[in-house]
C-alpha cells in the first residue's frame, strides 16, 4: 500500500489543532514562516529526541523571538463570576416558583416551574464564593441560589437534589440549622421520596423550634399530605465484572487475555484460553480524560455524567459538576491548575488530545509523579516516531511549549523567581514528556462516547455521542480489525470490552480504530489507516475483500466437519449427498450444520423480538448463544450474523451510560 504522506499530515495536524479558528494555528505559521524552509528540513528536522527539539524553539535564534513573543503574553482568561447576574437570575427563579404555586393548572405550572429552574441553575452556576462580594446578598449569594433551587426542586418532586442543595446552602454559609423553613423543606422533600419516617422526623424538629408559631408547619403538613411520592428511575447501567477475574499483569484485564510481542505488530492482546461470545476482557479506568469543550453545559467536567442540577465551581462559571463530590475532587486535582485558562486553551483551538495531555500533569499528585506516568507512556505505547516530518515535530513541539506556559501561569511549579518564559532544567522535562504525550496520544487516545436513547425506544432512533476522549494503558495494546472481536463502550469513564465472538486460545482480541469493512471499502479503509495510524491492516476482512454489508449475499460458508480439517465448504446443493472436500479429501455430509443454521438464524430472530420489546438483557443472551453456534460451524462473512453482532454491540451499550434529552 502506498504511503501518502501529504495525507498522513493532515490527519496529524488535526489531532494537534482541530479548530482552525483557534489562535494556535496562526501561531504556528508565524513561526514556521520566521524559521524557513532550510532551519527547519536541515536543522530541526534532524534532530533526534524530543529534549532537543523543546529546548530548539526556546533557544535557536531562528524561532525563539517569535515563541517567545507570544508565550509571554499567556494570561488567564475564564469566564468570572457576577454576584449581581445572580441575584436577578434568582429573583426571576423565585418568581416563577410563586407563578407556580399560584396556579391550578397543572401543565402551567409544570412549565413554570421548568422556567424556574433553568433560572435558579444560571443563578447557582455565576454565583461567587461566599464573601468574594460582600455589596451583594452579604458575601451569600452562592448559598441563596442553592436555597432558592431547593423550592423548585421539591416542587418538582426531585428530594434527594434538594436536600443536596439545602445542605450546600448552609455550607456557603446560610444558618438555616436554626431555622423553621429548613426542617420543612427537609421534610417535604423526603416525602417526594417515600421516607415517611424522616419527614416526620423533620417536621417535630421544625415544631420544636417554632414553639407557638405554628403557620408554616400546618401549611406544610397540608402540602406533603397532597404529595405523591416520586417513582425512583430504573438505572440500567451496570459496571459488569471481569471473566475469570482480574488479569494479575494487565491492569483492568480480564485472565483470559494476554499481552504478545512480534517484530511486525509489536505489543497486542490475545486469548490466554478459550473465550465465549461476551465475555469481559477489559473494564480500565483511563490514565487521563477530558470531556469535550461542546459538552462543559450538559455533562459533568468531572465523571463526564449528564447534568441535571449543577454544582459550580467556586472560581470560574466555564464549568459545571454532578455533585458536590465531584466539584471536590476536581478543585484539589486539575482544576484548581486548568480553572483560569479554561476560555484561553478553548480559544487555542487545540484538540481534545492536548488536553488530555496537560491533564496528565494536572491530576497528577505530584511533579514527579506526572513526569514518570508520561515517561512510563511514552515508553511503553506506539509513537511512530519513523513517520513524523519535520513540520509535525515543530508544531507539537510549540504545542508542548504552550502547555508549558500555562503551568508556569497557574503556578504547577510554585512560585516562580521570574514572569520569563524560559523554562529551568525541570520545566524542560515537563515540555519534553508533553511532546511524547502528544505523539503517543495520536495512536491510542479512545473517543469516549454515551448512548442517547428516546423516549419511544431504547434501540430504534438511538445514537452513539461522542463526548470526551481518554487514554487507557492496557486498551492501548489492543489492535485493529476492519471488523472488530470485542464491542467497546462505556461506563462514566470505564473502558469496556466485550467479545463479540469466541476466541480460540492465542487468537487475536481486536478492536476497530474507525473504519469498518461493512461500510468502507479496502482501499478507502487502508488510506484512512496509513493516514491516520501509519500502518496497513491484514486482517481477514482485507485479505478476502468482504463486500459492504448492503452488497453481501446470504450465502454461508460450512467448516469441514472431519476432525481437524479447517476447509471451509459452500452450502451443498444437495443436502441429502455428501461433499467431498478438496483438503482432507473425504466425503462429509453437512446436514448437521445446516439444521444448527437454522436453528442459529431462529435465536437471531428471538433475539431481535427481545430487542425490539426493549429485554437487553434476554437479547444478549440469545445473541450469545446464536452466535457461539455460528462459529462453531461456519466463518464470516455471514450477514445474519454480522447483524447480529452489532445488535449485539447496541444491547451492551444500553447496558453502559445512556440518556435521553
Amino acid at each position: 500500500m502506498e504511503y501518502d504522506t501529504s495525507y498522513q499530515q493532515i490527519c496529524s495536524t488535526r489531532t494537534v489543532q482541530s479548530d482552525k479558528k483557534g489562535f494556535f494555528n496562526e501561531f504556528c505559521a508565524d513561526v514556521r514562516s520566521a524559521c524557513g524552509d532550510k532551519w527547519l528540513q536541515n536543522y530541526f528536522g534532524k534532530l533526534k529526541s524530543n529534549a532537543a527539539r523543546v529546548l530548539s524553539i526556546f533557544s535557536d535564534r531562528e524561532v525563539c523571538d517569535p515563541v517567545l513573543g507570544v508565550l509571554e503574553h499567556v494570561q488567564p482568561v475564564f469566564k468570572a463570576k457576577e454576584a449581581l447576574f445572580s441575584a436577578q437570575r434568582r429573583a426571576q427563579a423565585d418568581k416563577y416558583y410563586l407563578l407556580a404555586c399560584s396556579t391550578s393548572e397543572e401543565e402551567e405550572r409544570k412549565e413554570l416551574l421548568q422556567q424556574g429552574l433553568l433560572a435558579a441553575h444560571l443563578a447557582v452556576i455565576r454565583a461567587p464564593a461566599r464573601n468574594v462580594d460582600e455589596s451583594i446578598d452579604d458575601g451569600l449569594t452562592l448559598a441563596l441560589a442553592y436555597r432558592s433551587r431547593s423550592s423548585i426542586l421539591i416542587a418538582l418532586g426531585e428530594g434527594e437534589a434538594a436536600l443536596s442543595d439545602l445542605k450546600l446552602a448552609s455550607n456557603f454559609g446560610l444558618e438555616l440549622k436554626e431555622s423553621v423553613d429548613y426542617y420543612c423543606k427537609m421534610a417535604k422533600a423526603y416525602a417526594t421520596m417515600g421516607e415517611n419516617a424522616r419527614s416526620e422526623i423533620s417536621l417535630k424538629i421544625a415544631e420544636k423550634l417554632a414553639g407557638s408559631d405554628t403557620g408554616l408547619i400546618i401549611a406544610s403538613r397540608k402540602e406533603i399530605a397532597n404529595i405523591k411520592p416520586k417513582e425512583k428511575e430504573e438505572t440500567r447501567e451496570l459496571l459488569p465484572e471481569l471473566t475469570h477475574g482480574p488479569n494479575p499483569e494487565l491492569s483492568g484485564a480480564a485472565q483470559g487475555v494476554k499481552l504478545v510481542e512480534t517484530k511486525e505488530k509489536g505489543r497486542f492482546v490475545v486469548a490466554n484460553g478459550g473465550l465465549k461470545t461476551g465475555d469481559v476482557v477489559l473494564c480500565e479506568n483511563p490514565v487521563a480524560a477530558c470531556l469535550l469543550p461542546n459538552f462543559f453545559g450538559t455533562n459533568c467536567h468531572h465523571c463526564f455524567k449528564r447534568l441535571r442540577n449543577p454544582v459550580a465551581c467556586l472560581h470560574c462559571s466555564g464549568v459545571a459538576f454532578c455533585s458536590a463530590q465531584c466539584m471536590g475532587e476536581a478543585s484539589e486535582s486539575y482544576h484548581r491548575f486548568e480553572c483560569e485558562f479554561m476560555d484561553l486553551l478553548i480559544g487555542s483551538g487545540m484538540s481534545i488530545l492536548c488536553f488530555i495531555a496537560l491533564r496528565v500533569f494536572t491530576q497528577a499528585s505530584s511533579l514527579e509523579d506526572g513526569l514518570n506516568t508520561a515517561n512510563l507512556l511514552f515508553e511503553h505505547l506506539c509513537s511512530h516516531e519513523d513517520v513524523r516530518q519535520a513540520d509535525d515535530y515543530l508544531q507539537r513541539s510549540l504545542m508542548a511549549g504552550f502547555l508549558l506556559r500555562i503551568l508556569q501561569k497557574a503556578q504547577y511549579f510554585g512560585r516562580r523567581k521570574t514572569e520569563g518564559v524560559n523554562p529551568t532544567a525541570v520545566e524542560l522535562q515537563v515540555a519534553t514528556s508533553l511532546l511524547g504525550l502528544l505523539q503517543v496520544l495520536q495512536y491510542n487516545a479512545h473517543e469516549i462516547y454515551q448512548t442517547l436513547v428516546t423516549d419511544d425506544h431504547r434501540f430504534e432512533g438511538s445514537k452513539t455521542i461522542h463526548v470526551g476522549a481518554g487514554l487507557y494503558g492496557t486498551g492501548s495494546y489492543f489492535n485493529h480489525e476492519c471488523w472488530p472481536s470485542v464491542a467497546s463502550y462505556f461506563v462514566g469513564k470505564k473502558l469496556v470490552l466485550r467479545t463479540t465472538k469466541p476466541h480460540r486460545p492465542n487468537e487475536v482480541v481486536a478492536v476497530n480504530y474507525g473504519p469498518i469493512f461493512t461500510t468502507m471499502h479496502l482501499k478507502e479503509r487502508q488510506r484512512s489507516l496509513r493516514g491516520r495510524y501509519a500502518f496497513s491492516c491484514n486482517c481477514m476482512a482485507c485479505q478476502e475483500n468482504w463486500p459492504l454489508l448492503q452488497k453481501l449475499d446470504k450465502h454461508v460458508r460450512f467448516w469441514c466437519t472431519s476432525a481437524n480439517c479447517v476447509y471451509l465448504l459452500k452450502f451443498p446443493k444437495d443436502l441429502a449427498k455428501d461433499v467431498r472436500c478438496p483438503r482432507c479429501r473425504k466425503n462429509v455430509s453437512l446436514k448437521e450444520s445446516v439444521a444448527k443454521l437454522i436453528k442459529i438464524e431462529e435465536l437471531y430472530r428471538e433475539a431481535a423480538q427481545a430487542m425490539h420489546a426493549q429485554k437487553t438483557v434476554e437479547a444478549i443472551e440469545l445473541f450469545k448463544e446464536g452466535i457461539d453456534l455460528f462459529y462453531q460451524i461456519a466463518a464470516l462473512p455471514h450477514k445474519d450474523t454480522l447483524i447480529a453482532q452489532h445488535s449485539l454491540l447496541k444491547c451492551l451499550a444500553d447496558t453502559g451510560t445512556t440518556f435521553k434529552k
